[in-house]
């Protein structure tokens, strides 16, 4: 069918603008309808890195006024032979289309926690990263510590060659959004206590954040969600705290504090944001500990261009491989409240596709060079950011 082969020539040429007046005004890819359908077309047909080098027919199906063609698509790379499904309208517009199949991963997936109400986890601190140890199927790995990850994310380059690979097509994390990913069935993970057994968890390969270990994955939100997290740089110490012990926690260690409200970018987000002033600007800035460096919105640098010194540029990189040309700086005062950071290393750069998500809109994230400063507990969900002065 000649729509079909316009989709192996996107496909092959990694552009989708020859598909668009094919598409249905209700058309669904990998879950997603309508605009944002189309812009998760565009991003596997631009990022998926392959090549179709023979198409077969292998069913059509005919419902009222529905046409559903899947076809075997052999792909010359990595990929091989998978299937892609094509669903037409009654107009000869294409309503869905699938052209890897795709697993569901369970971003939100509680993982079991120990009866401690306090566990204290060692970290390495790296190019302001955040390293631990955890047992991946009884074996103790290195992951970065990154709470602006959903849940465990795992290195595809120590996983891909594995027979419980499956296909899988697309994952938003903080940095950036990422195409052409893979699951990978982990038979145990324990972190210090908390276990999962026998799941899923999504993978890419993050190599290249650290060049010095083997990073085996990241520890996102969803392993730490129980707990409140006191962050201790200088001690090099995590400590995980169940929330409704928290306030006896600060009273035992006689901890002298001063607390911040917290919102959550949404009520399935996992970012939690704080309003800060640079000046007389308010901005609304989410809170990773996954983040080397500041980031605002790039929207924001001419306002706060005369607010900064250092200017120049710089290679920003994520959990994606690709690097972006951004601008850089040192904010020369923020307040948090009361408490003031003097010289924090900013980098500016378009974080639209975070915002897309999410209700409640951020201007930055702030990380490393925030909780770096002082010990701190973010506390979310009694929604409170608790500097320990």
């Amino acid at each position: 069918m000649e729509i079909v082969n316009i989709a192996v020539d996107a496909v092959n040429n990694h552009s989708v603008e020859n598909l668009h007046e094919h598409l249905a005004p209700d058309f669904v890819c990998a879950g997603k309808s309508g605009p944002s359908a189309i812009q998760v077309l565009a991003q596997i047909i631009t990022q998926i890195d392959e090549h179709i080098s023979n198409i077969n027919k292998i069913d059509e199906r005919q419902a009222d006024a529905t046409l559903t063609l899947v076809y075997d698509f052999n792909y010359s790379k990595r990929l091989g032979h998978k299937e892609a499904t094509f669903i037409f309208n009654s107009d000869n517009q294409i309503k869905q289309m699938d052209l890897l199949p795709v697993k569901k991963v369970d971003m939100k997936k509680d993982f079991e926690t120990p009866s401690d109400d306090v566990i204290t986890v060692p970290m390495e601190i790296s190019d302001g990263l955040i390293f631990v140890k955890a047992e991946l199927n009884g074996i103790e790995r290195d992951f970065i510590l990154d709470s602006g990850a959903p849940s465990l994310y795992l290195n595809s380059k120590y996983f891909s060659h594995s027979n419980d690979t499956v296909n899988s097509i697309s994952a938003q994390g903080v940095s950036s959004g990422i195409s052409g990913l893979d699951v990978f069935r982990v038979n145990t993970f324990n972190f210090h206590g908390i276990r999962a057994e026998n799941t899923d968890f999504v993978m890419s390969d993050i190599s290249h954040l650290s060049k010095d270990r083997e990073i085996y994955g990241l520890i996102g939100y969803q392993v730490l969600k129980d707990y409140d997290w006191l962050f201790d740089y200088e001690g090099k110490t995590l400590t995980l705290i169940k929330s409704d012990k928290t306030e006896n926690y600060i009273e035992e260690m006689r901890y002298k504090t001063y607390e911040v409200p917290m919102q959550m970018t949404s009520e399935k987000s996992h970012i939690p944001f704080i309003e800060t002033k640079i000046g007389d600007i308010t901005l609304m800035m989410g809170i990773d500990c996954g983040a080397a460096a500041n980031l605002i919105d790039d929207s924001m640098f001419s306002k706060l261009e005369k607010r900064m010194s250092n200017i120049s540029t710089t290679e920003l990189k994520g959990a994606s491989k690709e690097s972006t040309t951004v601008k850089k700086g040192d904010i020369k005062s923020l307040n948090i409240g009361k408490k003031r950071f003097k010289h924090l290393p900013t980098v500016f750069s378009d974080i639209s596709h975070l915002n897309a998500h999410w209700t409640n809109k951020i201007d930055g994230l702030l990380g490393y060079e925030i909780l770096s400063r002082q010990k701190l507990i973010m506390s979310i969900n009694n929604k409170k950011l608790i500097f320990i002065e």
